[in-house]
């Protein structure tokens, strides 16, 4: 059986916001690697099917700079 004394003072001491701050951490990756999935998928069909190497290679560059991009010119907080 488990110490009942042990699970009444975690909930007490959990720090909320450091875990919201990780939450939003975590949802923000997502989103990006989403993002990115999206321009690897459409780069390739443009390498095999389309026959246009070029575009395939700046949508690989616009995925590449995306993320940097967003951080420098991102409102401040």
């Amino acid at each position: 059986m488990a110490d009942t004394a042990d699970t009444e003072t975690i909930s007490d001491a959990m720090d909320y916001a450091q875990h919201e701050a990780t939450w939003k951490g975590f949802t923000q990756m997502t989103k990006w690697a989403i993002i990115e999935l999206a321009f690897v998928v459409l780069a390739l069909y443009c390498f095999i099917f389309a026959g246009a190497p070029v575009v395939g290679g700046l949508l690989i560059l616009i995925g590449l700079l995306a993320i940097p991009g967003s951080i420098l010119f991102a409102p401040k907080r």
